[in-house]
């Protein structure tokens, strides 16, 4: 059976937090791509990469340009997955509640890999 390479980019305001019940776990939750980030790893993802954005604005608010020192809440930040197709429907089965109100984009990826003897020539 072929498995289909793909894309999968979720879009999110860079202040967002994992959900958390009680006051102290929001206050302690870790920002929402880093978590996302290290269950890609766990769960066998092959690739996937955090993009920085130096501007842009995500559906239905303002542009917002980065800043070294301070971030905008609503700054936009886009996570990366690479995998199979099925790896990340399941990804995104998996983390649905965090995911809600996301916007979540699968891509269909065709792999080019060029031998290192080429690169040299």
């Amino acid at each position: 059976m072929m498995h289909t390479l793909a894309t999968l980019r979720i879009y999110i305001p860079s202040g967002t937090r994992v959900k958390a019940s009680g006051f102290v776990k929001k206050l302690t939750a870790p920002p929402l791509s880093h978590y996302l980030l290290r269950q890609a790893r766990a769960e066998g993802i092959p690739q996937a990469i955090i993009n920085n954005v130096s501007a842009g604005y995500l559906a239905g608010m303002k542009i917002s340009y980065s800043h070294q020192e301070i971030k905008a809440g609503a700054h936009p930040e886009c996570l990366e997955l690479i995998g199979h197709v099925a790896e990340l429907k399941k990804f995104i089965a998996n983390y649905e509640e965090h995911l809600e109100g996301l916007r979540c984009i699968i891509s269909m990826s065709e792999e080019h890999t060029i031998a290192s003897e080429e690169i040299l020539s």
